[in-house]
């Protein structure tokens, strides 16, 4: 075995508690199968792939990423299974699981601690070629990079930039945020939900593409918007998470290129407006550029060091379907945790899909971000962005 150092996302997931390292923190997606697969040829390229890759070998400890020597990954043929989105990955059998169900689908499970949404494609692609390359095909080119050296890049990066990050952090959240009012209380909650029909999120692209923003940024404004009733007028803190694979050798690489931050937001008016998506747009990108900076330390700027929101939008990134020599494995389902059963305040994980609608993991300890308080949010960003949805209380 060897010792990578932790990086930057997987420090701060051990910092959240076992919530988010248990086995059920993973990331997940289902290919639907044109014609079944050869267990053993199956078999076959995975040993080989997850030779190819520390990271897939690897078990993450307070201290260290700690790889172990290439071995069997955890590979199952399956009948039927209960759930076939999502699957326990136990920390210390190994952080793939890879399911083989009636020939007809192949389900892909990553522990987070290892994986981001770019992994789940990327390990998706090599693990095709190398089936292929198994029956005759070309084999694939040998990995850029290993995820134990963008973590120790990153640590190097950190310590440069440190100083800078730590006053531009200190100056942003030296200010009063305002908190959702405590006037609605009720049982935690997690689910899964629809939020925006696909004219409603059309819409928000619309905007994005109309006032030069995106649709990310879009979205957190008018949610910040349609949040100011239940908050009031003040400025509002978010956390979210940024994706950063800026090297060409880190785009393909498997591993979390993830950075969580705090995105402390300007008072939001009581209507979305250009220039109030556009001041979002603005502190995003700052907080993109300063988010190496460790959250516990940004955290402790908070006055007081209260709970905020979580938000992240994903967009549809589906792949094209991934060729297994002859057989056609096409993405019919994708999604992160199960449940990270966040219950400090309100969690919403949304990610567009191929139907074009806007769906999320939404969470919430129920004090004050009652479930009917954040479903009554989606027909305000709705309407905010111009989508004129009426407000429909059981979406």
């Amino acid at each position: 075995m060897n010792t990578r150092p932790l990086s930057v996302f997987q420090r701060v997931m051990l910092d959240y508690g076992p919530d988010f390292t248990g086995q059920w923190f993973t990331m997940n997606t289902v290919l639907r199968l044109s014609a079944p697969l050869d267990p053993d040829v199956l078999a076959a390229a995975l040993t080989k792939l997850v030779a190819r890759h520390e990271i897939l070998r690897t078990r993450v400890t307070e201290d260290a990423q700690v790889v172990s020597p290439p071995g069997p990954p955890v590979f199952e043929v399956c009948q039927d299974v209960a759930d076939r989105l999502h699957a326990p990955v136990p920390p210390d059998s190994g952080p793939l699981v890879i399911r083989l169900v009636r020939g007809e689908l192949l389900t892909v499970h990553l522990h987070h601690l290892v994986a981001d949404p770019s992994t789940v494609w990327a390990t998706c692609r090599e693990l095709a070629a190398l089936y292929s390359a198994e029956l005759g095909g070309a084999a694939p080119p040998a990995p850029a990079a290993q995820y134990g050296d963008y973590a120790a890049a990153e640590d190097r990066l950190r310590q440069t930039t440190e100083a800078g990050d730590r006053a531009w952090w200190e100056n942003a959240m030296a200010q009063e945020f305002a908190a959702v009012r405590p006037d609605g209380t009720g049982p935690p909650y997690a689910e899964r939900a629809t939020l925006l029909s696909k004219a409603e999120l059309d819409a928000v692209h619309r905007f994005a593409r109309t006032h030069r923003t995106t649709p990310a940024t879009t979205l957190f404004a008018a949610l910040a918007c349609a949040m100011r009733p239940h908050t009031g007028p003040g400025p509002l803190a978010f956390t979210t998470v940024f994706s950063l694979r800026d090297r060409p050798e880190w785009r393909r690489m498997l591993g979390p290129c993830l950075l969580t931050a705090y995105v402390p937001l300007p008072a939001p008016p009581p209507r979305l407006t250009p220039e109030y998506a556009v001041e979002v747009r603005d502190v995003l990108r700052d907080c993109r550029r300063h988010c190496r900076f460790p959250t516990p330390e940004v955290r402790a700027f908070l006055k007081p060091p209260d709970a905020v929101p979580f938000y992240e939008y994903v967009p549809d990134d589906w792949p094209e379907p991934y060729a297994f020599g002859p057989v056609i494995g096409q993405v019919v389902a994708a999604a992160g945790p199960k449940d990270t059963r966040a219950r400090t305040t309100l969690a919403i994980r949304s990610r567009s899909t191929a139907e074009g609608t806007l769906t999320a993991h939404l969470s919430s300890d129920s004090c004050g971000w009652t479930r009917d308080r954040v479903r009554s949010l989606w027909p305000v960003v709705a309407e905010q962005v111009g989508a004129g949805s009426t407000i429909d209380p059981e979406r």
